[in-house]
């Protein structure tokens, strides 16, 4: 019956007819309900069980679980930090240390039914708009180019809204698909053609045409101005400042409110507040406390000083005892400690499963792994590139993390704290892991020889952490890094290419 219903469509749009020209919009429905309508013409006559199709399903089946908690984390986010109750948020909070915890909030009172409409509420309209306006904008060009639409875009187009974050207007969602249709692929001639990752090029463009909107404080609901109301509310019943006071902040922008003014004895000293010995240089955090309680007349314990004497201290002078903090980058610190120590809310288990504020499909390593070991089970995943890519950021981080504690007096104490942070928390934060499994190993903008690609996510891996410590401008490396190694992967292949060829005429390698 569908398949009758379809051949009548198509036959509206026959060669010599009036839609002829339009045809390429009929046929990609047909091609996505059956297969791609294509008789080989010229030899080699090859079958295979794998077309473009079943390969780009088997991506988005591998997005599934990135997909199930984007609507999932982003229902529960909306739900509890527009509330405008604090007592809600502390249960949440308080729930989110543990899975028992956790799923007792989320499952109580029915709450998991709001949970799934406000995430379906948030997700899917720009899911939707993404496979429109991108599917127009392909349809569009097919026809002028009189050719198929490719299948492509089917992940393309889900690719693109998991990482965007809730609160994007609807009108930026369609402007920047179309922009990463038409001029991150089709200007380049099309499927196949293109040199950058179009879901990434249509970040990219929004991220730095309306920077306003994709940085900051956006991550949470749908409507950011509501959700700043609803934390001003919430502080102000529970009466805290801005130090003891709910945000909305991500754990990347944390870290990178660190400036290099922000060393890590300051850090150190605040996570010594909550964690007690187990914070590095505590002994050196201790001597100055001793020397500082004497000065101000302190009686208290480090672990027992109120926030505002904690706050003193930090920003005291040196001569005092004091760590001689600038009192504008307190607040700062505050934020790094968080992140760096995973200290409330970033905890390794939150950051590891996905509650935590961020772009909506992005916040989940354990979904990411999901789909990575789906993708190199059917071998569709490069796992070379993902291997690569995770040796090259874990190694960076690791030397930035070794010198930031080693170098310099005191241990590394007096050196910036953003420098320390843990390596493997890396790869829990931000889109690290989504874009290692998703991003980075694209097969048209990647590089296709093995080798080339052991390199290839190297070099990635590496810009990633670099610009994610050493540019303040930038929070996330990601989605730079990967298109860096975009434009550099048809001249990583060329090499490897060229290698393998010498080889082969010194008969090192058999052709």
């Amino acid at each position: 019956m569908l398949r009758r219903f379809l051949n009548f469509q198509l036959s509206f749009f026959e060669k010599g007819k009036p839609l002829h020209r339009f045809r390429p919009f009929v046929s990609a429905l047909d091609a996505f309900c059956y297969e791609a309508p294509l008789n080989t013409r010229t030899a080699p006559f090859i079958r295979d069980a794998i077309d473009v199709k079943r390969w780009m399903v088997i991506v988005v089946i591998a997005l599934l679980p990135a997909i199930v908690m984007a609507i999932w984390n982003t229902g529960l986010q909306k739900l509890v930090y527009t509330s405008g109750s604090p007592e809600l948020m502390s249960q949440y909070l308080d729930a989110s240390h543990s899975f028992k915890g956790y799923f007792d909030f989320t499952f109580s009172e029915g709450r998991y039914l709001t949970i799934l409409k406000l995430g379906a509420l948030a997700f899917l309209p720009i899911m939707l708009i993404s496979y429109g306006v991108g599917g127009i904008c392909e349809g569009l060009i097919a026809s002028v180019r009189g050719h198929e639409i490719a299948e492509g875009f089917l992940v393309t187009g889900i690719l693109y809204p998991l990482a965007l974050p809730a609160t994007i207007p609807y009108w930026m969602v369609a402007l920047g698909v179309a922009f990463g249709v038409v001029v991150g692929k089709e200007l380049f001639g099309g499927t196949g053609m293109n040199i950058l990752n179009p879901a990434l090029t249509a970040r990219a463009f929004l991220f730095f045409a309306f920077p306003g909107t994709m940085t900051g404080d956006i991550w949470v609901g749908t409507n950011p101005t509501r959700v700043a109301m609803s934390l001003q509310e919430m502080n102000s019943k529970a009466g805290l400042n801005e130090i003891d006071g709910f945000t909305q902040a991500t754990a990347l922008q944390g870290l990178n409110q660190a400036t290099n003014e922000v060393k890590q004895i300051h850090i150190d000293a605040i996570a010594a507040h909550s964690i007690g010995n187990r914070a590095s240089n505590f002994a050196l955090v201790e001597n100055h406390f001793e020397k500082w309680s004497s000065a101000a007349g302190e009686s208290a314990s480090l672990s027992e000083i109120s926030s505002e004497s904690l706050r003193a201290f930090v920003t005291g002078p040196l001569e005092d005892g004091g760590l001689g903090l600038l009192p504008g980058n307190y607040t700062s610190a505050y934020s790094a400690t968080e992140s760096i120590y995973g200290l409330g809310r970033f905890t390794d288990g939150n950051l590891f499963w996905g509650n935590v504020p961020g772009s909506m499909g992005e916040t989940s390593t354990v979904a990411c792994i999901l789909g990575a070991l789906l993708l190199i089970y059917t071998g569709i995943g490069a796992w070379r590139t993902m291997v690569a890519y995770g040796l090259g950021a874990f190694l960076m981080a690791s030397i930035f993390e070794f010198f930031a504690t080693h170098l310099g007096g005191d241990g590394g104490a007096w050196n910036p704290a953003r420098f320390a942070m843990p390596a493997y928390r890396q790869f829990f934060m931000g889109s690290l892991a989504f874009g290692l499994v998703f991003m980075a190993t694209e097969p048209v903008s990647s590089p296709g020889m093995r080798g080339a690609k052991w390199i290839y996510g190297a070099l990635i891996g590496v810009v990633t952490i670099m610009i994610r410590l050493v540019n303040p401008a930038f929070p996330e490396g990601v989605m730079l890094a990967i298109l860096f190694g975009n434009v550099f992967a048809p001249l990583i292949d060329y090499y490897v290419v060229r290698n393998y060829r010498r080889r082969a005429v010194r008969g090192r390698i058999q052709v």
